[in-house]
């Protein structure tokens, strides 16, 4: 766009003297200013339909926004006057409104346009979040090592394997993947009354081993023994759990051995549980009394056998072992205590 600049002065030849050459109006004069005046005009806009291709409009006040403007010379005036947010990283953002599709994980938001009351969000990459709803009352979170469900809480329990043998069988519950598991041996025999010597030896108690069973599956199994108490100068038996369909590392706790005529019978041994503890000695005759049985992780094995007041000196807890048994006036056979039975207990 430009404006017309006069290229002669046609008012200057009125004063030139007669026959001066340049008081005489040259045709190409007259066209060179036609020519200005066409070329101004036509790169002029038109007032009534403005139409402006590039250049810069100067020298004027800011266009209000309701005349197609921004009612500012500011890019930040501007975008407060329009409620617009800037290109780029924005820290004056309260809101978002008239969004028609979701943001994106990777803009930032959810990948949904609506979320379920009181679902669990679970990540996913930049893909949508997945949820994850409560399910049943007194569900709990579990991971299978890739996800999380809502499953069924793990039920509390326990249950006490007492019958004495071998090829029981435990079967893990459902829900559970580890147990607590308590294997006591049973308690070996106290010995009889030997006339020469005087009372028998108690016998020793059952060794105990507790183990911290993971990473179970529910519906496998596992093959429990229960060791028997000892009779009169016998040793206990052994307890034990070991793999079913669930493999595991052998429990194993030996039971008590039986008194003796001279001194009270060894505790047994445990292998394979977090703990093993062995078994309690029992105690040796003291002339016409017999020796007290040997105690268990379930407590104190028989008292001593005295005529009249513990006639048979059998032993009171699992796994304790027996009480021998004392003097009958010189005559051979008064019969020692028997040891208890042992015991394996699972607990969840």
């Amino acid at each position: 766009m430009s404006n017309y600049t006069k290229s002669t002065n046609f008012a200057t030849k009125d004063n030139l003297s007669s026959g001066d050459p340049l008081k005489i109006v040259k045709g190409t004069e007259i066209d060179t200013e036609f020519n200005n005046i066409a070329t101004a005009i036509a790169t002029k806009t038109d007032n009534a339909s403005a139409a402006i291709t590039g250049g810069t409009i100067v020298g004027i006040t800011d266009l209000a926004v309701a005349d197609g403007g921004t009612g500012a010379s500011t890019a930040s005036d501007a975008r407060t006057n329009l409620s617009a947010a800037k290109s780029g990283a924005n820290s004056d953002i309260t809101s978002l409104s008239g969004l028609t599709t979701a943001l994106s994980v990777a803009q930032g938001g959810t990948g949904s346009t609506s979320l379920t009351a009181n679902n669990v969000l679970l990540g996913n990459g930049t893909s949508a979040l997945q949820a994850v709803a409560p399910g049943s009352s007194g569900n709990v979170l579990t991971s299978d090592g890739t996800t999380w469900a809502s499953a069924a809480a793990p039920a509390s329990g326990g249950q006490a394997f007492t019958t004495t043998g071998s090829g029981q069988t435990f079967t893990i519950p459902t829900g559970v993947t580890a147990i607590k598991v308590t294997i006591v041996g049973g308690g070996g025999g106290g010995n009889n009354y030997v006339a020469c010597y005087g009372g028998g030896g108690g016998g020793g108690a059952g060794a105990t081993s507790i183990k911290y069973l993971t990473g179970l599956t529910p519906g496998n199994t596992l093959t429990v023994t229960v060791g028997a108490g000892g009779a009169t100068a016998s040793s206990g038996g052994t307890s034990s759990v070991a793999s079913g369909t669930q493999s595991i590392t052998t429990i194993t706790s030996t039971g008590g051995s039986a008194g003796t005529s001279l001194v009270g019978g060894a505790g047994g041994s445990a292998s394979g549980g977090d703990i093993n503890s062995g078994g309690g000695y029992g105690g040796g005759p003291g002339g016409v009394a017999g020796g007290t049985g040997g105690g268990s992780f379930f407590g104190n094995g028989s008292v001593v056998a005295v005529a009249s007041v513990v006639p048979t000196a059998t032993a009171r807890g699992a796994g304790g072992g027996g009480g021998g048994s004392y003097s009958g006036g010189g005559t051979n056979g008064n019969t020692g205590g028997a040891g208890a039975p042992g015991v394996v207990i699972f607990e969840w």
